[in-house]
């Protein structure tokens, strides 16, 4: 009996035509992929494949084979997109901007930690939220999914730039008096590690570096549960007084 993996292997060599371009995509070895090709092919008593000098030509069992995988693919992808449409665990929203310049930076933020304000819309659309802030501090956590899947089966470098930038921000943030407000006029992120669906849920935590009267600048880092580096990241905020 085939399974889900064996349709993702067939996929992977179609999509790429060589099985070097497809043991990349799936992250296994290329003799894996050899190996198992050749046995999803005796399972099924047919050739997939065509080999010949310029990579691998689908046979027309194969290409049934790679629609079959497609749909199959975009099922799984409807169905955890009808998870993502579920009411979000956190209350979502916009604050008037009056509302946000008549607390300090810090009580903004632990208010929204706390229920009383909304955390973000975009907070609902990629799965994450504030989970901690302190003075020169935020952490927002978030889990990576295969909605966030880019086209070359990883999750998207958006998603990791999404949480530190929301991090390095609201780190600054953190430090507004009454009456400031402050906006990014530059982010630099590093991407150490590919992030996947078996990745599990990732933390980004945010540290002011520099707060001057109309600058600061932030680092932080993006990790796993077990601590492993997967980006980092440094930006740079203006801050200015809201015009009454």
């Amino acid at each position: 009996m085939l399974s889900w993996d064996d349709f993702r292997i067939v996929k992977a060599i179609a999509d790429s035509g060589s099985l070097a371009e497809a043991a990349r995509t799936l992250r296994i070895n290329q003799s894996t992929v050899f190996r198992k090709l050749g046995q999803i092919e005796t399972a099924l008593d047919t050739r997939l494949f065509k080999r010949n000098r310029s990579g691998y030509a689908l046979t027309e069992r194969g290409a049934a084979m790679v629609r079959l995988a497609a749909r199959m693919q975009e099922d799984v992808a409807a169905f955890e997109q009808s998870r993502s449409d579920a009411p979000p665990r956190f209350m979502t929203g916009v604050v008037p901007a009056e509302q946000i310049v008549a607390r300090r930076g810090l009580e903004f933020l632990s208010d929204m930690i706390a229920g009383k304000l909304p955390q973000p819309p975009m907070c609902a659309t990629l799965g994450f939220h504030l989970a901690e802030a302190a003075e020169g501090y935020a952490r927002f956590e978030g889990l990576p999914e295969f909605r966030h899947y880019n086209p070359i089966g990883t999750v998207h470098g958006g998603f990791a730039a999404t949480l530190l930038d929301s991090s390095l921000g609201c780190a600054i943030f953190s430090t507004l008096a009454k009456g400031e407000a402050w906006t990014t006029l530059e982010l630099k992120i590093n991407l150490v590690r590919p992030i996947t669906k078996e990745t599990g849920p990732v933390s980004a935590d945010g540290r002011i570096i520099h707060r001057g009267r109309t600058v600061a600048t932030s680092e932080g880092t993006l990790k796993d549960k077990a601590g492993k580096l997967y980006a980092h990241a440094s930006t740079t905020c203006m801050i200015f007084p809201v015009k009454s």
